[in-house]
């Protein structure tokens, strides 16, 4: 889950086993075939002009329909578009798309800001990002007001049913507000609005690099597109054939299991970590005793009571960069010297961002019809990954679309991805919440696509690891993809480096108003 960090296998039987597999499925019903459509043809090319946040790039807007097969007569959407022509002189490849997740990041904003991307890549691209629909520029999602926001682990089947009355009223209220551009967000509906982009660029085939959420983007264009992409990475990936709540929850709570357990190796060996003597895992453990015993509270606040969830959510926010590791161990430290004494108030959680919601609940489907399925999958999810308990943003997402009135527009299913030249797929093994075992069951299912592992913690392995970011690079300059099986060095945090200072200082808070923070790590509040 993120605008949320950077980051690099076929043999001739497994891409055997595939096809049979996917003509069993066909054979089934259970597999439909690739729905039909019209490539975009765009009224009118986009209007650019200089981009209010950089003079460098140029910015306008594209029509669209809402409604891809109602077309322009069922409405229409402006979609912001930003571009940074290649620096390059005579060195230009082409158009490189790019998404920084969420959902709910701008594109917009990531080519104003594209110092993410090498210089290499600014040199030989021109680099195109786009709001989506719903978001920023694009028609942003609009909401109102609808009470206070129910608790998100209910501890009765009442408690479930005004969580679900409480989402029911939220989609209502954001349907009223919004139109109903809010019934289609799917990523489906976007990257036909990307292919209307390209169209309008007059390109014949572009590049993507597409960041955590934005994987699913990418993925999507390419089972929509593939004659259309000229290489497609992705970073830190989501997998769109992940059935059910409890799998989902499960798989990212062991993804923030994973990335404490790299920061548990990492904090005996360093200076920087303040429980460098002491076990991380215990004092988290013991930690979370106290939060369930309600006799812990905020640092900055000693009458405001911390939650079990709340130390999730901090161990959450401070994985998605190893350099946030220093801030973690001194709030872990300082928590453990509190004297335990009961805490009364625990404060209103901040209410849920609409146009996360709206996308997510368009792309997954997470069925769950009461209070015992809901106990269920905490309790499975707990088993699985003890420590942490659970993972903040995969329940958030579970029980963010219970009681939502219309089902999911493209909810899971297995992969019809072919046609496309070989796909990089990049992910590291400490991922915080794009888990490791999704990137493989992505590259298994897409043939011809490469994974290279990132052995470190953190998300967006792009912006993490030197090696990844040159076979990255390798990769859309060259088209070479990295060997089956290649594999990245971990990178420890570099606190004697310029960025020490800042590093330190910027370690996130703990979020006692309930922050709530999307797949690529930024808050939605």
């Amino acid at each position: 889950m993120t605008r949320i960090g950077r980051t690099p296998a076929a043999l001739p039987a497994t891409l055997l086993a595939t096809v049979l597999a996917l003509g069993a499925l066909f054979a089934a019903g259970v597999l439909l075939p690739r729905p039909a459509r019209a490539d975009p043809e765009p009224a009118a090319p986009i209007s650019w002009r200089a981009c209010p946040d950089d003079r460098t790039a140029r910015c306008g807007k594209l029509t669209v329909p809402v409604d891809w097969s109602a077309g322009p007569g069922g409405g229409t959407v402006g979609v912001a578009v930003a571009r940074a022509k290649a620096t390059g002189p005579g060195r230009r490849l082409g158009v490189l798309f790019v998404n920084p997740g969420g959902p709910g990041g701008s594109g917009v904003d990531f080519v104003t800001d594209r110092a993410q991307l090498s210089k290499r890549l600014r040199e030989r691209y021109d680099i195109v990002g786009f709001d989506p629909r719903g978001v920023g520029g694009s028609h942003a999602v609009k909401c109102g007001k609808v009470g206070a926001l129910p608790p998100a682990h209910p501890r009765d089947q009442a408690g479930f049913a005004k969580l679900k009355a409480y989402q029911s009223r939220l989609y209502t209220s954001c349907r009223q507000k919004t139109g109903p551009l809010y019934d289609f967000l799917d990523a489906g509906s976007v990257a036909r609005d990307m292919d209307a982009i390209r169209a309008a660029l007059g390109e014949e085939k572009v590049s993507y690099y597409g960041l955590s959420y934005g994987t699913w983007l990418g993925q999507r264009y390419a089972e929509l597109f593939p004659e259309r992409v000229g290489s497609l990475v992705l970073d830190s990936t989501m997998d769109h054939s992940v059935v059910g709540a409890e799998r989902f929850s499960i798989d990212e709570a062991r993804a923030l299991e994973a990335g404490y357990r790299q920061f548990t190796k990492w904090c005996p060996t360093s200076k920087y970590c303040a429980l460098r003597k002491r076990n991380p895992v215990k004092v988290l453990d013991g930690l979370m005793r106290r939060a369930d015993r309600k006799t812990l509270h905020d640092l900055d606040s000693p009458k405001t009571r911390l939650t079990p969830q709340d130390l999730a959510q901090m161990v959450r926010m401070s994985m998605y960069n190893p350099l946030a590791w220093a801030g973690l161990s001194e709030q872990l430290r300082e928590l453990s010297r509190q004297k335990a004494r009961p805490v009364p108030r625990n404060p209103q959680a901040d209410p849920p961002d609409g146009a996360f919601i709206g996308i997510l609940c368009d792309d997954w489907s997470f069925p769950v019809s009461s209070y015992k399925d809901l106990a269920a999958i905490r309790a499975r999810t707990r088993r699985a990954a003890p420590h942490v308990r659970f993972n903040p943003l995969g329940w958030e997402a579970i029980t963010a679309c219970v009681g939502r009135p219309r089902p999911a527009r493209d909810p899971q299913r297995p992969y019809r991805i072919a046609g496309t030249p070989p796909i990089l797929v990049v992910n590291g093994v400490g991922d915080p919440v794009t888990a490791y075992p999704w990137a493989r069951t992505v590259q298994r299912a897409v043939p011809g696509s490469v994974l290279l592992t990132y052995e470190g913690a953190g998300h967006g392995a792009y912006g993490l690891s030197p090696c990844a970011r040159k076979a990255v690079d390798a990769y859309l300059v060259h088209g070479s993809t990295s060997a089956p099986g290649a594999r990245c060095p971990a990178m420890p945090p570099d606190f004697d480096g310029a960025r020490a200072h800042r590093a330190i200082g910027d370690a996130p808070r703990l979020p006692s108003t309930g922050t709530r923070p999307r797949w690529d790590g930024a808050s939605t509040r």
